[in-house]
């Protein structure tokens, strides 16, 4: 009994041991999560590039140029156009100044949409021997570059000149005819070219460039007022004369450029 008893003893000893070994360790102190050689506790490389990518962000959006969300522009130029109505082929088109320039005035509205752009524009061309008008449906793509935009788009439409000056020196006749006889229609397309700087989230300036491909028609030339008082000689010449017989049909080129105000509106 006594060397049991001794026994449970020191087992009981034992085991009381290795129980206040146990609740007597703790873990083992942290690692440094900085770089080697810094300071403990100091962010790392990767948070460092985290943190400057962040000011970065931050900085560029204190230097945004603070636009608004455009929907809606009206924009109108001044500048000078060049039109060319037989570059490239003319029938019975009998225009004695089928090219000439001048000033040129436009005036349009639309909608944007983030970078695409829909509008109308009315044009004219107060050019030197005539003046035309132009009337244009016009699409493209206008990209943000911090205050600026750059403007890539197409436009098409109906091109008209309400007279030619005196009929007697724009055609191909020697018989003069009613100053408001030759008129001349047709259709337009081209493409345009622009860049607009913000001054304000409302108000921009630029300019642009447009290059366009005309094909026109003219119809037959009214007889002249004096015709009835005309020697039978003159009679015959008119009467033979393809101006007044038949109509004339032209393709050309229109180059056209100028100064650009804009203003802006949206959200």
């Amino acid at each position: 009994m006594r060397r049991l008893r001794g026994l449970l003893v020191c087992a009981s000893v034992v085991l009381l041991g290795q129980t206040a070994s146990a609740q007597g360790l703790a873990p083992p102190p942290p690692m440094s999560t900085g770089s080697p050689g810094s300071a403990p506790g100091s962010p790392t490389v990767e948070q460092q590039q985290q943190g400057a990518t962040t000011r970065r962000l931050d900085e560029a959006e204190q230097q945004d140029s603070g636009r608004n969300f455009e929907l809606f522009w009206i924009d109108g130029s001044i500048g000078g156009s060049y039109i060319n109505m037989s570059q490239f082929s003319s029938e019975s088109f009998q225009i004695e100044k089928a090219s000439a320039g001048g000033p040129a005035f436009s005036l349009g509205a639309g909608a944007r949409f983030v970078i695409l752009v829909v509008g109308a524009r009315l044009r004219h061309n107060a050019l030197s021997t005539f003046n035309m008008w132009q009337l244009n449906a016009e699409a493209g793509f206008k990209i943000p570059i911090r205050s600026f935009d750059v403007l890539f788009g197409l436009h098409g439409g109906y091109s008209f000149v309400g007279r030619l000056g005196d009929a007697g020196l724009a055609t191909n006749t020697e018989t003069p005819a009613s100053n408001d006889a030759v008129s001349i229609r047709g259709f337009n397309a081209g493409v345009d070219v622009a860049f607009d700087y913000y001054v304000s989230p409302l108000f921009s300036v630029g300019a642009g460039i447009l290059g366009d491909f005309l094909f026109l028609n003219r119809p037959p030339v009214g007889l002249p007022a004096n015709y009835a008082t005309l020697t039978p000689d003159q009679q015959a010449a008119i009467n033979n004369d393809p101006v007044y017989q038949r109509s004339g049909t032209s393709a050309g080129l229109q180059l056209a450029g100028g100064l650009r105000l804009g203003l802006h509106f949206g959200l």
